[in-house]
């Protein structure tokens, strides 16, 4: 009887000890840091399996670190959203042959919480939102380790944001060498272009059916558009001291009567449908007028598409500052630079959707682009 009751007394203390001690192993396990929104959070030292919300995703594909991924928001596998074909993502071509096998984590989109049961099933290491208020409650109801990251958005965006992100996510993923090589392509592509147009004669821009939150009309822009920014151009519309995105009047328009108007096809319906009611309007601007009129792929689609921004920023310095782009090939350009971000180019793709780099022209019937 005494062999037994000391049996029982080794036993309460061997668990008792293993008690204490699995705090500490799961610390030696863990490591503290400190996200980008400020937050303290303790992160396994090596991070193999992880969700992505709130389009963080895309960042996770730039850093080529998708296989690390473990679910995903069913805004992902959609193949339209509100009659948009997803296309418009480029990530989402680079990731379209896979998406389909990941679970989902319930449909996801800005500000959406996901599926707490179905996000705790998939058992991630960690979790990346953009967005600090989910990422807390997230944290507490699921005990998932959740990390904010910066997000560069149209309301005043900052390239530099994206590069930071691209660093702070590459320590944690392992991937210090690819953030890197996409901060240095940035830079080279930035420097470039800016050193393109030293010198020029800086043209008089508007650019119009900007998308944001959805497809708008000519009247939608965006000041301070990071394009013509690096191409050291304004938009007219900067002039408005509106920091992002904006919606102007026509009769504004007409007063600032730009040398060069640039369309975002992900408004382009929108803008004939407009001409075709309103065609004296088009009729009494210059740009109009003088065959001065042209299109770019819209890069705000689920938040920003880096890859797209960069590369409208070639074409539309080819198209302002022709002399001092002509050794740019834009196709060749523009491949390259989506291969760069996405291990493939989607270009073509893409135009299945989209109209592309062209020309505009108004005419009786309607709008023609080549």
């Amino acid at each position: 009887m005494m062999e037994i009751v000391i049996g029982m007394k080794r036993y309460i203390v061997a668990i008792s000890l293993l008690l204490v001690l699995i705090p500490y192993v799961g610390r030696a396990q863990t490591i503290a840091i400190t996200d980008m929104a400020g937050r303290h959070v303790h992160i396994p030292k090596k991070v193999n399996r992880i969700v992505a919300l709130s389009a963080s995703l895309r960042y996770i594909v730039y850093l080529q670190a998708f296989d690390k991924v473990v679910a995903v928001e069913g805004i992902e596998k959609l193949k339209s959203i509100r009659g948009i074909n997803t296309s418009g993502k480029p990530y989402w071509l680079a990731i379209a042959h896979s998406i389909d096998s990941i679970p989902d984590i319930g449909e996801g989109g800005p500000g959406k919480l996901p599926d707490f049961e179905k996000l705790i099933m998939v058992k991630p290491d960690v979790v990346f939102t953009f967005e600090s208020d989910n990422a807390n409650l997230i944290q507490k109801k699921t005990g998932i380790p959740c990390i904010v990251i910066a997000y560069a958005g149209t309301n005043g965006f900052v390239i530099d944001d994206v590069k930071k992100t691209f660093v702070f996510l590459g320590n944690i993923l392992d991937r210090t060498q690819r953030a890197k090589q996409l901060n240095a392509y940035i830079d080279n592509c930035i420097a470039d272009l800016a050193g393109r147009v030293v010198g020029v004669n800086i043209k008089k821009v508007y650019i119009g059916a900007v998308s944001a939150r959805g497809s708008h009309g000519i009247t939608s822009t965006e000041s301070n558009y990071p394009p013509l920014q690096w191409l050291k151009t304004h938009n007219v519309a900067d002039a408005t001291g509106i920091n992002g995105h904006a919606f102007i009047s026509k009769e504004q328009i007409i007063m600032w009567d730009p040398e060069y108007i640039f369309i975002d096809t992900g408004g382009l319906p929108l803008v004939e449908n407009d001409y075709i009611k309103n065609k004296v309007f088009y009729r009494n601007l210059k740009a109009v007028t003088h065959n001065s009129v042209y299109t770019v792929f819209p890069y705000n689609f689920y938040r920003t598409n880096i890859e797209i921004m960069i590369a409208n920023a070639y074409y539309m310095g080819k198209i302002l500052y022709p002399e001092k782009f002509k050794d740019i090939n834009i196709r060749k350009k523009v491949g390259e630079i989506f291969t760069h971000f996405l291990g493939i180019d989607p270009y073509n793709e893409l135009l299945k959707h989209y109209k592309g780099y062209g020309k505009v022209e108004f005419t009786e019937q309607g709008i023609r682009i080549y």
